[in-house]
């Protein structure tokens, strides 16, 4: 919220966590509207839960042993990036949610192209053990 601004609202689930007093109050403080997917409903928010099963399945799965709250919320940080920044989304045509939040278009290689770009980015996220590629020079 710091970086990007507060969102208009909270999706989530209806677990306990999510409609107790405390949570309730930090909306209502930051004049969040909470919005929740249909009990009993497979799918009804079906982005959160993607981005869950990713985090839990694809990155905290490298690390062997969470150090407490703070190593907790780092990982969370690092893993922000990934998927923002670093990995293409098929539901956005390959695009990274910074290229659309930041008004970015790169030049996607062709289907046919028989040749690796060379302005292919690399960076390593040496604790989850997992390696990203992204091209350098987005439009």
């Amino acid at each position: 919220m710091q970086a990007h601004g507060k969102p208009k609202h909270m999706i989530s689930d209806q677990a306990k966590v999510f409609v107790g007093d405390a949570f309730a109050e930090l909306l209502k403080q930051g004049n969040i509207k909470p919005r929740f997917g249909a009990v009993g409903k497979h799918g009804s928010i079906a982005v959160t839960e993607r981005v869950i099963k990713t985090l839990k399945y694809e990155w905290l799965r490298g690390v062997p042993l969470t150090k407490g709250f703070d190593h907790l919320t780092l990982l969370c940080t690092q893993f922000q990036n990934l998927y923002n920044a670093w990995q293409p989304h098929m539901a956005l045509e390959g695009l990274r949610p910074d290229d659309l939040y930041y008004g970015r278009k790169p030049e996607m290689p062709k289907p046919e192209a028989k040749a690796v770009p060379s302005n292919i980015e690399r960076h390593v996220f040496v604790e989850t053990r997992l390696t990203a590629y992204r091209l350098q020079n987005a439009a």
